[in-house]
């Protein structure tokens, strides 16, 4: 993903790397639908249909202000969706740390469907925002794999004592602090070495790679609560798109207000 994203921004083909986030998550929706126990093509085609084209309309059309009904009161609309997506990844947070006494909120359809599409947008709409500040979301996606990867390698090699057994017995203390010590340095490298990405402050640093991970583990939090392996098979070997791209969303919206 990372070398498509590099070469549709040297090649200043923005329209068809927003088509690319798109496609990608409408398997994420369909998928989600799945976690929700949602079953017939048609509904999983009109949700993630709906909320694509939302996600559309929300990027390409501008928002007037002065025909806003309270006009003295500017609404920058993506961050409040953005926002509302980063309100979700948080409950994840919560739930996933309290996950015995939240397990039945995680099984609420009512809940789970709003808030798989405000997820979805919010993304979509950080991951153009920050798009357009230069080489800034490569980094991000990088930030995500290698925190995926130390945790996964140093996890299999060296990893003894289990993280969360309830929510996904193969995630090890080890491996969690690897994949978190990998995003620091990943993110040191981009940020003070490289100058791809600007955080307001270092400080942030942690927080943003603390929504990575958890991302990851809410999601199987999800997975956990719907009785399923992977979220779907679309990506034979992968687990699924949202397998896939659970830490680099969260991580996506946490620095949609961490980056200058």
């Amino acid at each position: 993903m990372i070398a498509i994203l590099y070469l549709t921004r040297e090649l200043r083909l923005w329209t068809w790397l927003f088509v690319i986030y798109c496609f990608i998550f409408f398997a994420i929706l369909w998928e989600w639908c799945d976690v929700a126990r949602i079953k017939a093509v048609w509904a999983k085609c009109v949700y993630a249909g709906l909320f694509i084209l939302a996600a559309v309309v929300l990027t390409y059309v501008e928002v007037n202000h002065d025909d806003l009904i309270i006009p003295y009161v500017e609404v920058i609309l993506d961050d409040l969706i953005v926002g509302a997506a980063l309100v979700v990844w948080t409950f994840g947070i919560v739930a996933v740390l309290f996950f015995k006494s939240l397990r039945r909120v995680l099984s609420n359809r009512a809940l789970l469907l709003p808030a798989g599409g405000i997820v979805a947008v919010g993304s979509i709409l950080a991951f153009s925002k920050i798009d357009a500040s230069g080489k800034a979301l490569i980094a991000i996606i990088a930030v995500a794999g290698v925190t995926d990867s130390f945790a996964y390698l140093i996890g299999n090699f060296f990893g003894t004592r289990q993280l969360h057994p309830d929510v996904s017995p193969s995630k090890t203390w080890e491996g969690t602090i690897g994949g978190f010590v990998g995003g620091l340095s990943c993110l040191f490298v981009f940020d003070q070495v490289l100058g791809w990405i600007e955080f307001h402050t270092f400080w942030l640093w942690p927080v943003a790679v603390l929504y990575a991970i958890f991302g990851d583990l809410f999601e199987s939090a999800l997975k956990r609560t719907a009785d399923m392996k992977d979220s779907g098979n679309l990506l034979p070997g992968h687990g699924g798109f949202l397998d896939r791209f659970d830490s680099l969303m969260a991580l996506s919206v946490c620095a949609y207000f961490c980056v200058v």
